[in-house]
């Protein structure tokens, strides 16, 4: 099998304007306790990797050193009501590592992607929603373990009062004719989401995303 061709559950969270941000401590540590079960699933082929890109005041990227699933690494990265100057734009978890996913030639079993949208160059318009986070579980773990994904993303849209929650079947990538793959699911997040170059000028409905996507209840 390709590396791009494994098949996936994904699904996508636009959380609220004013929904409490996710890479504040008080809101990931509940989140990733509840995703700790999934992502140990995928320990079979090695840990996970986490790795997170946030600036200072200035713009300077700040260096978090080697990041993992674990409360050790989740207090480096995470905000508090200590953190005043940390400016936080996205994140990326993968299970196993990228680095273990490359040598073995096989997608993750298991990302996670989040971006902070007011620093993704509208910090000064109105917004439709706060925050995105795309999640995707490889179809092959079983059925129990995407239900244990979407159990866990339903309670998270709740308390995001998301403005969209929704999921999609789909290959890590689509071949390309030239050789490789284009697509990956790794560049949804912040490339390949939205048919518009703003998604906060026009209506959040089927027209405005690329892939065909699912709505879910969230109760």
């Amino acid at each position: 099998m390709a590396f791009f061709s494994r098949d996936y559950e994904v699904f996508l969270l636009l959380a609220a304007p004013d929904a409490a941000p996710l890479w504040a401590s008080a809101q990931w540590t509940p989140f990733a306790a509840s995703f700790d079960g999934i992502v140990a699933q995928a320990g079979t082929r090695g840990k996970a990797g986490v790795r997170s890109h946030q600036y200072n005041p200035k713009g300077k990227p700040l260096a978090f050193g080697r990041l993992g699933w674990d409360d050790k690494s989740h207090a480096k990265w995470t905000h508090t009501a200590a953190t005043t100057e940390a400016r936080f734009m996205s994140l990326e978890a993968w299970a196993p590592t990228w680095t273990t996913c490359e040598n073995e030639d096989q997608a993750p079993d298991v990302f996670l992607a989040l971006a902070n949208e007011a620093l993704l160059g509208r910090a000064d318009k109105p917004l439709r929603f706060g925050q995105r986070l795309v999640c995707a579980i490889a179809t092959d773990l079983g059925p129990e373990t995407a239900a244990a994904v979407h159990a866990s993303l339903a309670q998270l849209a709740r308390q995001q009062d998301a403005v969209v929650f929704a999921r999609a079947q789909r290959q890590w990538g689509h071949a390309s004719p030239y050789g490789g793959f284009t697509g990956a699911i790794q560049d949804m997040l912040i490339g390949g989401l939205f048919r518009q170059d703003d998604p906060h000028a026009l209506p959040l409905d089927a027209h405005a995303f690329r892939d065909a996507w699912t709505l879910l209840d969230t109760h």
